[in-house]
């Protein structure tokens, strides 16, 4: 799909379909198509096209907005038809996705809202029909009002995001002091180690949620894609804590862009638990990532357990945007079904 502006009109594409409306929507005149053209389209790795192409072949397509053939705002749309309903969320292994912004060297803040507004209303016109959406935002989608305007729902969630300019001195000093003990216990019986074998990386993430009662979500074909992908592209690394054994007492699984590395996912083998493996390699992570990133995102949760934990690292709270719309009937059918559960029992 595509849009346009500047003096050009609003050029909308679905597939092969077009249609052009009137409105025009000029950036800035020292805001060339060069230099737009020379910035990324994407807010993070979540949004680029070789990690859409590894987590959903084939199912996901892009909605764009353009000004003299330059992407100004782009939506990447995954939809899948789930039971009666065609559903726009989020693809396997992917935390945040939403529409990406191109402001041009917009300064003023009236400014800057105005093209937020116009942007994001163009994208949104060009949706696919669809009966529900749900999809997370990346953090640097802050103005929730044409949303809201347009009758989505809106709330706010959490990540925890290292500065990782800072000195190693300065992220040791910043971690609680629980971290600090088990890494420097972990350390003591435990080395850390890159491996390749993302096979191997399943198998300690899929005993965490296995300790949970849960599915391995990660031992999936999109994961191995998602790992070849990364691989070929050497965006992404797997640590493991390793004792002289040979046992594996806990593994991570990480990715990057050109600012951000991302904990993408970790595990521990529950009968190890209290080796403090799982710290030591998160610290590891942080000091590595200083090498290629600016900040370390510990892509969040909204599990109390879990963010207790994310927040022993140091790092500062970041909100990102949930956005939810439901059709009437999508909407009738979850109410019916919430009515069923408390009058029934039903599951």
């Amino acid at each position: 799909m595509v849009t346009a502006i500047t003096a050009n009109p609003l050029e909308f594409r679905v597939a092969q379909a077009t249609t052009t409306t009137t409105a025009a929507m000029p950036v800035s005149q020292s805001d060339t198509p060069e230099v737009a053209s020379a910035r990324p389209t994407s807010y993070c790795i979540f949004q680029e096209p070789w990690w859409l192409d590894a987590v959903a072949p084939g199912a996901w397509r892009d909605i764009t907005v353009t000004s003299g053939g330059v992407v100004r705002a782009r939506w990447p749309i995954y939809q899948e038809r789930r039971g009666l309903f065609d559903v726009i969320t989020l693809p396997p292994l992917t935390h945040r996705l939403g529409p990406w912004l191109d402001l041009g060297d917009a300064t003023k803040t009236a400014r800057r809202y105005e093209l937020e507004k116009d942007l994001t209303g163009a994208l949104l016109e060009q949706l696919p029909p669809h009966d529900i959406l749900q999809v997370n935002c990346h953090s640097g989608i802050t103005n929730m009002l044409p949303f809201v305007w347009a009758g989505f729902e809106e709330s706010a969630r959490y990540t925890y995001v290292v500065d990782v300019t800072q000195s190693e001195t300065a992220l040791w000093d910043a971690l609680r002091e629980n971290i600090r003990r088990e890494s420097r216990k972990a350390r003591k019986q435990l080395q850390v180690e890159t491996i390749d074998d993302v096979n191997e990386c399943i198998r300690l993430i899929g005993k965490t949620y296995a300790r949970q009662g849960n599915p391995n979500p990660f031992d999936s074909p999109a994961m191995r894609r998602l790992d070849a992908a990364a691989a070929e592209r050497g965006r992404r690394e797997m640590l493991v804590a390793r004792d002289e054994r040979g046992q594996i007492h806990a593994a991570v699984y990480l990715v990057w862009d050109a600012r951000t590395t991302y904990y993408l996912a970790g595990g521990a083998d529950p009968e190890l638990r209290t080796s403090g493996a799982h710290s030591l390699l998160i610290w590891e992570a942080l000091v590595r990532s200083r090498a290629r990133s600016t900040e370390f995102d510990l892509t969040g949760s909204m599990v109390e357990s879990i963010e207790r934990f994310f927040r022993a690292f140091g790092g500062q709270q970041r909100i990102y945007f949930s956005l939810n719309k439901m059709s009437r009937r999508a909407r009738f059918a979850w109410h019916g079904k919430k009515m069923l559960q408390a009058l029934f029992g039903a599951r």
